[in-house]
């Protein structure tokens, strides 16, 4: 399904015929369109175009050229040597230099038959050919002209290099190549009104305004196609150049007077590469569902020959085209059902089972002999499916030949390693494997290889390999990334200074960078502390919880120095001008409180001579006593908690939950129950 119809019906690329066809009985449908535009393309300084007495431009005057094509293809896999296909062809083209302006080519028609060499597994090249019937619309009138009949005789190569049996062979490239000569009869259809006087012809031969136009050439064509295709399910890019090259079988006269007044050439003073119409396709065929005939195109032509170079006798190239089609396929012919017909053996003794070889083994940790579940091992240089432990580390390979055998074994969490083992021949002695040698010590990429096994003889005659794969375990260590910001500006704090407390207690100070980043690795696993201090903000302190072998990421936020304080000794009261926010019903604090606290530690570190302070928790009447004396309690709890992370020292801190018994304004009204709702720093000893 995945064959599709060339420009003119036979199934290949956009300009390329392929040896071969879909399946018999497959029946495909192509819509393609081109289009062109230019300026100066056929008349310009150096390529003059004739002039009109109703118009004021010069014989050097520039065109203004546009180009629209359309296409049906339709072709048929007749027998399995046998495609059938057919062609409707229309274009039109405008151009500002030509009378009339507007040119129009309705109903050109190709019919074709192509033989191949029927398509068999494991064959790389395909040949066929191709006999090819235009039947070309006339001008000044419709329906078709039948001097204008012309014939292309085509041959056909492909190498298919993804049509082997082995799946591994199989490299999914094809490549073509067509070797054609077209009888080309167009001329023949403007022969009455070049040959006719005025009025009721024109009595001179048509501009190559008119050639292009129409597409008409005076002589036959040697054409020859090369393409390369990417085999591929969903999408098929392709490369084509194809080369027409002009023979004059007609023996048409050239004038190398009338021609030069014309701005072109003769063929037989110009004949070249230069003016033979060539092109180079870049290309891709789209399949968006797979197993479906719907197919999408797009390419572009790029003119490598007769665009500038202009001969009487050939219609000259366009410098680019703009190809685009949709096409689909459809299978005619249903698969037949798959019948097996299975006879029940006679009862027979079972023949004697030839015997296997194995190796089984375990993944271990070394120095501990922890199994490794989901290790993973895979064999060294051999085309053999590997294995994965199980969960007690255990593996069990297939049947293997007698030989010795590499296993690179991985595992997350531990260095590469690999495992040695050698399958005896059958009917070798059963001897114990000997010792592998270790690595050198210290080397840092030495892999850990296979500890001493043996070989055993298992049931009927099997062969057992015993092997034991060592894998030496990465550190057991976190990496701490994060970043310091403003807490009001929310932008990068540089310089500011971390220390990094890890759990033993061991510190580590380090600098934030210009973005106020900062990463430290190889941190212990568990409860990490992160103090931050910068000039200008009050200390800040979280704690993280770091994971072997993970990244954790740390966010902290700096809250500014206030220019008034809004934390302050008042006789046994440390005054808070600010209420500490908490989530509702909630013993978490609120993140805009978070600056408050900071300022409350930094006066306990500047005043040491309060020994022990009393956090106090209160709440309003809202809900039972019990409820109450419990939150307030956490309440008071989470900013001692808070304060000890900031640095102060906890036998300087007690928390103390009075629930509602000691409101400072009546409940009453709301305003009032918000007071109630507080905490407050009492000082306890000086």
């Amino acid at each position: 399904m995945q064959i599709q119809n060339n420009v003119s019906g036979s199934t290949g690329l956009l300009h390329t015929s392929e040896a071969g066809s879909g399946a018999p009985g497959t029946f495909r449908l192509s819509l393609s369109g081109s289009y062109f535009t230019s300026s100066g393309f056929l008349c310009s300084a150096s390529n003059r175009c004739p002039t009109f007495s109703n118009s004021s431009d010069s014989a050097t005057a520039s065109d203004d050229v546009d180009a629209m094509g359309a296409h049906l293809g339709l072709s048929a896999t007749i027998l399995p040597f046998l495609e059938g296909y057919l062609g409707f062809h229309n274009r039109a083209v405008s151009n500002t230099r030509g009378r009339p302006q507007l040119l129009q080519v309705l109903g050109d028609t190709n019919l074709g038959v192509k033989a191949f060499m029927p398509k068999t597994p494991d064959s790389v090249f395909f040949f066929g050919g191709e006999l090819e019937l235009w039947l070309l619309n006339g001008t000044g009138g419709v329906g078709l002209d039948g001097g204008g009949t012309s014939l292309v005789m085509r041959a056909l190569a492909t190498a298919d290099l993804n049509n082997r049996v082995n799946p591994d062979d199989n490299i999914p490239l094809r490549f073509h190549a067509n070797f054609a000569y077209k009888l080309d009869n167009s001329s023949k259809v403007i022969s009455d009104l070049e040959n006719t006087p005025p009025p009721r012809g024109r009595g001179a031969r048509i501009s190559r305004v008119e050639r292009f136009g129409l597409n008409i050439n005076r002589v036959d064509f040697v054409s020859m196609a090369f393409a390369a295709e990417y085999d591929h399910a969903i999408i098929r890019p392709f490369l084509e150049w194809s080369l027409d090259i002009p023979l004059n079988r007609q023996d048409y006269v050239c004038n190398l007077d009338d021609v030069k007044l014309a701005g072109e050439g003769c063929l037989g003073e110009n004949q070249g590469f230069g003016s033979s119409p060539s092109r180079l396709t870049l290309g891709t065929r789209v399949f968006p569902w797979a197993d479906h005939g719907l197919a999408l195109l797009g390419a572009f032509d790029i003119g490598t020959g007769a665009t500038s170079t202009f001969v009487e006798e050939v219609s000259p190239e366009p410098p680019w085209n703009l190809w685009f089609g949709l096409a689909y396929a459809v299978d005619t012919v249903p698969p037949p059902p798959v019948i097996k017909q299975v006879d029940k053996p006679a009862a027979a003794a079972a023949p004697a089972a030839a015997p296997r070889a194995f190796v089984a083994g375990v993944v271990t940790e070394r120095g501990t002999q922890t199994p490794i579940a989901g290790a993973v091992l895979r064999y060294d240089g051999r085309n053999i499916t590997g294995m994965v432990a199980a969960d007690d580390g255990t593996f069990r390979s297939t049947d293997l030949e007698p030989g010795t055998y590499t296993l690179n074994v991985t595992a997350q969490g531990y260095r590469d390693g690999q495992c040695i083992a050698t399958v005896p021949p059958p009917g070798a002695a059963t001897a114990p494997a000997a010792p592998s040698t270790p690595g050198t010590p210290g080397a840092p990429s030495a892999p850990a290889v296979s500890t001493p096994g043996g070989v055993a003889a298992g049931s009927g005659g099997n062969t057992v390999v015993n092997v034991i794969c060592e894998l030496e375990a990465l550190p057991k260590v976190g990496t701490v990334v994060g970043a310091v910001s403003d807490g009001e500006t929310g932008q990068p704090v540089t310089g500011a200074r971390i220390t990094v407390t890890d759990p033993l207690n061991r510190s580590l100070e380090l600098t934030a960078d210009s973005s106020g980043g900062f990463s430290v690795g190889n941190v212990k696993p568990g409860n990490v502390k992160l103090s931050v201090e910068a000039a200008g903000y009050f200390t800040s302190a979280i704690e993280v919880q770091v994971e072997s072998r993970k990244e954790v990421q740390a966010r902290i936020v700096l809250n500014k120095r206030p220019a008034v304080p809004n934390v302050v000794v008042a006789g046994r009261e440390v005054k808070l001008k600010k209420e500490v926010h908490f989530q509702h019903d909630s013993t978490e604090i609120l993140p805009d409180s978070f600056g408050l606290l900071e300022e409350l530690a930094e006066l306990f570190k500047t005043k040491p001579e309060i020994r022990l302070a009393e956090v106090q928790g209160h709440t309003d009447n809202t809900g039972s006593a019990v409820y109450n004396q419990r939150l307030s309690q956490g309440r008071a709890q989470a900013v001692v908690d808070a304060l000890v992370r900031l640095g102060v020292a906890p036998d300087r801190l007690v928390a103390k939950g009075y629930g509602a018994d000691k409101p400072i304004a009546p409940n009453s009204t709301d305003a009032n129950r918000a007071k109630n709702r507080r905490v407050q720093v009492m000082i306890q000893q000086k």
